[in-house]
């Protein structure tokens, strides 16, 4: 893989270091922990370096994007979090939910069928390597992301399709560890799904 401004070590150091630090924030986000966030913000920041090195643009701008949506998730859990320990069906192990809108839903099939051809359209113009994969699976994660900060159960759904084309692109470009890492994201969206399922009570 051609390199803009990383070493070929940095930048392998940086895509194991993203990869085990997420493994890490997955294992909270199953548990609904708010401690993720400040296991996410640092592994964001490492991948989004390794990809704007390889001239993925919006999986690159993605993981900026997920930066802030952490800072976002810190401020949005808290809150929701107070709103569980004030209700009569809070419990131990008890994960703060809130149900899907249906505008919320119409305004993310929108963002979905609207972002997809013309992320495509740009990242070609500007010479992206995979630019259907990187459209696709950006605006899926943009979408995840802002449901995971809503704590919407149907977000674990949006992940597992997202990391599937995410797999497909890191193929593409030779990065091994982060082929692993979605691939260990697809099976904790499986049990992260069942577990809020199980556990989960509704804020809202």
């Amino acid at each position: 893989m051609e390199h803009l401004f990383l070493t070929d070590t940095i930048a392998r150091c940086l895509e194991i270091f993203a990869t085990w630090s997420f493994i890490a924030y997955l294992v909270l986000q199953i548990m609904h922990s708010r401690y993720m966030w400040y296991v996410y913000i640092p592994s964001c920041i490492a991948a989004a370096l390794n990809f704007f090195d390889s001239a993925t643009w919006a999986f690159a701008s993605l993981n900026i994007y997920y930066v802030v949506m952490g800072v976002v998730g810190i401020v949005s859990w808290r809150r929701d979090s107070g709103k569980l320990d004030g209700s009569q069906e809070s419990g131990k192990g008890a994960i703060p939910l809130n149900r899907l809108d249906a505008k919320t839903f119409a305004i993310s099939l929108a963002m979905a069928a609207a972002g997809i051809p013309a992320l495509f359209f740009l990242l070609r113009a500007l010479d992206d390597p995979n630019p259907f994969l990187d459209a696709f699976t950006t605006t899926l994660s943009v979408i995840g992301t802002w449901w995971l900060t809503k704590s919407y159960i149907q977000q674990w759904w949006i992940w597992i399709v997202a990391d599937v084309f995410a797999i497909w692109m890191n193929v593409n470009l030779g990065n091994g560890w982060f082929v692993f890492q979605f691939a260990m994201c697809i099976l904790s969206s499986f049990v992260g799904l069942w577990n809020w399922n199980r556990n989960g009570k509704y804020v809202s």
